[in-house]
């Protein structure tokens, strides 16, 4: 019988990974606020825009939302920094799950995890048509959305 530790086991197990550098540098997550969430929803990534592409030398933010059936529902992810990743980031920031291998083939019993969404961002912008497309002005912004937070009991 082959068991799935519990969500939170999962989550602290990659905010392990994440606090030890767990990557080669090129992606970078944590919890978004530590102290204040316990069911450890929020996370930020960062992102180091690959090299010989029009991403090189930036740094893109994402938020990372693992709602309360995460391992079984992937994360939704939002850009915080303004990036042309066409078909890919809707205009709000929000990555379309479908254009992304590792989101639209979620398997909660595989090895996806936070690290592997962002990596996967990272694979996509050095790919064409992604590595040549001009990008906004740096330091650009996506509008914030003021959003629900889950609690328990809620």
């Amino acid at each position: 019988m082959n068991t799935k530790p519990p969500r939170n086991f999962l989550l602290l197990d990659e905010l392990e990974r994440s606090e030890k550098g767990a990557s080669d540098g090129s992606c970078t997550y944590g919890l978004e606020n530590p102290e204040d969430d316990v069911f450890m929803i929020n996370w930020v990534g960062s992102i180091l825009g690959p090299p010989n592409t029009h991403f090189q030398n930036r740094i893109y933010a994402v938020k990372l939302k693992c709602g309360m059936d995460y391992p079984k529902v992937p994360p939704t992810v939002v850009f915080e920094t303004k990036i042309n990743l066409v078909n890919v980031v809707k205009a709000d920031g929000t990555v379309d799950p479908k254009m992304l291998d590792v989101l639209n083939k979620w398997d909660s019993t595989s090895s996806h995890t936070l690290l592997s969404v962002l990596m996967g961002l990272r694979n996509l912008m050095a790919k064409d048509p992604h590595r040549k497309a001009i990008q906004p002005e740096e330091g650009t912004t996506y509008v914030v959305k003021k959003t629900d937070s889950v609690q328990a009991g809620r």
